[in-house]
């Protein structure tokens, strides 16, 4: 058998000449450009960051106000900007939400609205990790109230199992504007976190706008909000709320027009017939009548 020529004595093998790619690959994997498992992650994870710092501090920017000696056009113009800015950014990922609360912690700006626009883009991108926070500012005296209020707001929007377990019992005990932001923002994200989790507020809004103690404008909150939840309860304090003898003759009104939501149309005005029957106050009569002309005549 004859020796194939490269293995030949004396011969001295042709290897193949290198692409000219070969010479470039000190200088790929030098710069990350030749894939190594982490060298493109890295850059590209550093852009992100600086990108979402960017985006933040812009936010802290659009939401801002205005010198009150701004022009009603440029008033009108920043607040168009300052809601496409949050909606936007309320859709962004989490990273969003988690540069905004670590703003808001460690470096916590002068302004309060600037703090709540930052409170906003935390709770809707990173609602776990800002949950304890808005509990804090709901039970914790010490922020501006404008802050602690929205707080409240965002916590029935974004935690609403934390926002029913906390408000329940506060609303149902002795209420303390002392402590917390004001009792119909309370009610507020208490029902709306009750909407989220199918969690039946029927109950407490009844006995809410029932009790005469309560402030006025919890009480006609919670009347105006059983109109959307039907059940016997609703109807009976709504029922009751008609004929009430407390004097609050604007509740009366309310209570007839959330129960108007919830009876058939003969069921209701028949009540309304009984009830202007038997009814003393001229005024509240007049109002019976013209819901009987416009509704059931």
């Amino acid at each position: 058998m004859v020796p194939h020529p490269i293995f030949r004595p004396g011969v001295r093998p042709r290897l193949p000449r290198p692409g000219p790619w070969l010479g470039l690959l000190p200088l790929l994997l030098a710069t990350g450009l030749l894939a190594t498992g982490c060298g493109p992650e890295t850059a590209a994870s550093s852009t992100s960051t600086q990108e979402v710092q960017r985006e933040v501090r812009e936010l802290m920017t659009a939401v801002t106000p205005l010198k009150a000696t701004a022009l009603p056009v440029e008033k009108n113009s920043w607040h168009k900007q300052r809601k496409a800015t949050l909606e936007r950014m309320r859709t962004l990922g989490k990273e969003y939400g988690l540069e905004a609360l670590r703003i808001y912690r460690e470096e916590p700006p002068a302004l309060p609205e600037v703090r709540i626009g930052l409170l906003d883009v935390a709770a809707h991108c990173a609602p776990a990790e800002t949950s304890p926070l808005l509990v804090q500012l709901t039970t914790v005296f010490g922020e501006d109230i404008l802050v602690r209020t929205k707080a409240t707001e965002f916590l029935g929007e974004c935690a609403p199992a934390q926002a029913v377990e906390l408000l329940e019992p506060i609303l149902h005990n002795r209420y303390d504007g002392r402590t917390y932001p004001p009792e119909e923002r309370l009610l507020e994200a208490y029902v709306a976190g009750c909407e989220h989790e199918k969690h039946d507020p029927v109950p407490l809004l009844c006995t809410i706008a029932t009790d005469v103690n309560r402030p006025q404008d919890v009480r006609h909150l919670a009347t105006r909000t059983l109109a959307r939840f039907d059940a016997p309860q609703s109807r009976q304090a709504l029922q009751a709320l008609m004929v009430e003898s407390s004097g609050n003759g604007y509740i009366r009104r309310v209570a007839a027009q959330s129960l108007q939501q919830l009876l058939p149309k003969e069921e209701f005005c028949a009540y309304v017939l009984g009830v202007q029957q038997h009814e003393a106050d001229p005024e509240y009569i007049g109002f019976l009548e013209s819901v009987l002309t416009t509704s059931c005549r």
